[in-house]
């Protein structure tokens, strides 16, 4: 009998994460396809990251990021 495994597939943009990478423990501006969050990026995953607003933790993912303000 064949076991089954999940099997999932994501896009990625090396270059988006890699400027997200360089905001860590700064203040950006990132603009979801609801809203716009101001906040201090505290994390980057391969999936999503963690925006940090008054003590409370964002996990925001990447499909749902038009874009961010940041310094590169």
């Amino acid at each position: 009998m064949n076991q089954l495994s999940p099997n999932s597939t994501m896009s990625t943009e090396p270059v988006f994460l890699d400027h997200l990478l360089m905001n860590i423990g700064r203040k950006i501006k990132v603009v979801t396809i609801n809203e716009k969050l101001e906040g201090i990026l505290t994390g980057v995953a391969i999936d999503h990251i963690q925006l940090t607003i008054d003590h409370l933790n964002y996990h925001i993912r990447f499909q749902h990021i038009t874009y961010f303000v940041g310094k590169p």
